[in-house]
């Protein structure tokens, strides 16, 4: 008989033993989180986000989160946004002046009118040869040659002079990828069928008409009542979170007006297109949003849409509208559907919602990125609410992640947003310009969205997600920052940033396969050309 002290060379001790069963017991316990993770990101109740009823949708207790101090570092002058600083309204005012350059070069070929100063010297389109030069011949040049810096009025003419990367970026918009848009819809159109479709029936809403004194001020042709009192600012803050909610909104949040964060162009109704005064009855900014549906979403930049969540948080903005009005105070929507008259993404920080990251967005602890916005502008006086910090900006700076999945390297990859200032506030800035050029490449549901759906903190709504958000905004360490950003970098498979362009460069590539139903194949017995695979 062997002693019990021998072992054989396959044989271990009761405390390896233990240590191999407690080792095995623990991976199973691994692998069956990670079996249950999987099934709960596959369970098609989490697919809308956090899109219910009632105000227990708001689980984040944010009383500890908030921080000392204003929602921005003030480090230069404040000023108002100008409309030819933003991409989308710069873009009316070319249009503008390529119209007006155009005619005056029909007029002048037609021999109507000798502009001051030309003398018989006929204007020359960039691109476009002199008839001087090529037999008197007049231009055949079509409508989407960019006129010179110089054929610009102001306040195009003075921001050209001293933005010559952006007249570039542009000219390179109106001469190159809208034309190459057009072909692409005529190549490809058929293909996003569906997506196209489902966008529009979103887009169904009239579109304020009168100036805030007036509009205001009455629901439809009434005028309003008396002002019905509250017993508190707290208590009419309450009410009108509740009502939101179940007007359709997923979070809910109330601040002060901040005049710098209203446009100073454009208000809507009114016949004046250049500055005013922010209406004084303007006191405070309800700011509230909603999830975009999750499955369609997710399918960005070429089969997703803003469409769903744009009309839901712009019904939700017209009810609640509706609501304090009928309790005699005026109130203002602004919301997708309807148009702004202030900038989103500062309310939203102020209001104590989010916080601003990387690509300019805001981030919620709820959704992430994952959620669009509306505000509603009234005189009701309520009790508000404080800035936040989850953590999202020392994340920001060593995740990139949007910075790096941007197609048109929008984003900045810079360490931190130090020295960065946009009209005296400092905060992450991106290139406005290249991204609304991507824009106008996509296809189906025009846009991107991409920065959106690849934040980390746009997550679903599942138990695994939610504690993963719960640990991050209490871990001192940053070892969860780090693992999340790690798992979703080499774990995760997504096209390259390239593959998202129109071919031949791209294949006009989405981040997930967009949802069986809105996948022609599926449904249409039509012709189409998939871009994935080539003619």
């Amino acid at each position: 008989m062997k002693n019990k002290s021998d072992k054989g060379e396959n044989s271990c001790s009761r405390r390896e033993f233990f240590k191999i069963g407690g080792a095995v017991a623990a991976g199973l316990q691994v692998g069956a989180v990670a079996g249950a993770g999987l099934a709960a990101g596959k369970d098609p109740s989490t697919h809308t986000g956090w899109q219910h009823l009632g105000d227990n949708t708001q689980f984040v207790d944010r009383s500890k989160m908030i921080r000392k101090g204003p929602a921005y570092e003030i480090v230069g002058e404040t000023l108002r946004p100008e409309m030819h600083e933003s991409a989308f309204g710069r873009q009316a005012l070319i249009m503008r002046d390529m119209r007006q350059y155009r005619e005056m070069i029909k007029s002048f070929d037609a021999g109507e009118e000798r502009q001051e100063g030309m003398g018989n010297r006929r204007p020359v389109p960039q691109g476009e040869t002199s008839p001087e030069t090529t037999g008197g011949e007049k231009s055949t040049k079509d409508d989407t040659s960019f006129p010179p810096v110089e054929a610009f009025k102001e306040p195009m003419l003075s921001w050209y002079k001293n933005r010559p990367d952006l007249y570039e970026l542009d000219k390179l918009r109106v001469e190159e990828i809208m034309p190459k848009k057009r072909k692409d819809q005529e190549a490809y159109g058929e293909y996003y069928t569906l997506i196209n479709a489902w966008s529009d029936s979103w887009s169904t809403h009239e579109s304020i008409t009168e100036p805030p004194e007036e509009s205001d001020f009455k629901i439809g042709r009434r005028k309003l009542g008396d002002a019905r009192p509250f017993k508190s600012p707290a208590h009419a803050a309450k009410l009108i979170k509740k009502v939101a909610h179940h007007f359709g909104a997923t979070m809910v949040g109330i601040t002060t007006i901040e005049p710098d964060w209203c446009y100073n162009y454009n208000l809507r109704g009114s016949k004046e297109r250049g500055s005013y005064e922010v209406p004084k009855h303007w006191k405070y900014v309800i700011a509230f949003g909603v999830p975009h549906q999750w499955e369609q979403v997710n399918s960005n930049p070429n089969s997703g849409t803003s469409f769903d969540a744009y009309s839901r948080s712009s019904i939700a903005a017209r009810r609640l509208e509706t609501f304090i009005k009928s309790l005699g105070y005026p109130a203002r929507r602004h919301s997708p559907m309807d148009g702004y008259d202030l900038i989103a993404v500062p309310y939203l920080v102020k209001s104590g919602l989010a916080e601003q990251g990387r690509h300019g967005i805001a981030i919620t602890p709820e959704t992430g990125s994952n959620f669009r916005a509306a505000f509603v502008t009234t005189n009701l006086e309520m009790e508000i609410d404080q800035p936040i910090d989850f953590g999202v900006q020392a994340f920001c700076e060593h995740c990139q992640i949007c910075a790096d999945i941007c197609p048109s390297s929008s984003i900045s990859k810079a360490d931190s947003n130090e020295g960065m200032n946009t009209r005296g506030y400092k905060h992450w800035e991106i290139n406005q310009t290249s991204c609304y050029n991507f824009w106008m490449q996509s296809m189906g549901g025009m846009g991107c969205r991409l920065c959106l759906i690849a934040c980390p903190y746009s997550r679903k709504s599942n138990w695994l997600h939610s504690l993963a958000r719960k640990v991050d905004s209490k871990d001192p360490t940053g070892l969860v920052d780090n693992g999340l950003t790690y798992m979703q970098k080499n774990l995760f498979e997504a096209p390259e940033a390239h593959e998202y362009l129109p071919p031949p460069d791209g294949r006009f590539a989405n981040f997930r396969e967009p949802p069986e139903w809105l996948q022609v194949k599926n449904y249409l017995d039509i012709d189409v050309n998939d871009p994935s695979i080539g003619d």
